[in-house]
């Protein structure tokens, strides 16, 4: 993901982000099935627009090439 100075909803410019959050939480589903370690969950970014509410999450690039060769993911034509 580029870094990116406005929001695409609303053309805000008062975004946040934290990276490095795990995509498996304890109780939750594995967002990114085949993307992670057998130890480890993948990785994901998080922005946010304080002016529209806004939040994307971007797949790290690690998780990104794990995903490439998982079976769990088919690429769309």
């Amino acid at each position: 993901m580029k870094d990116q100075k406005n929001c695409p909803e609303c053309n805000g410019t008062n975004l946040y982000s934290q990276g490095d959050i795990s995509v498996r939480g304890g109780y939750g589903p594995d967002l990114l099935p085949g993307a992670g370690t057998l130890f480890s969950s993948a990785k994901m970014k998080a922005v946010v627009c304080a002016d529209c509410g806004l939040i994307r999450y971007f797949a790290s690039q690690d998780a990104l090439r794990r995903m490439a060769g998982s079976d769990k993911w088919k690429r769309l034509l």
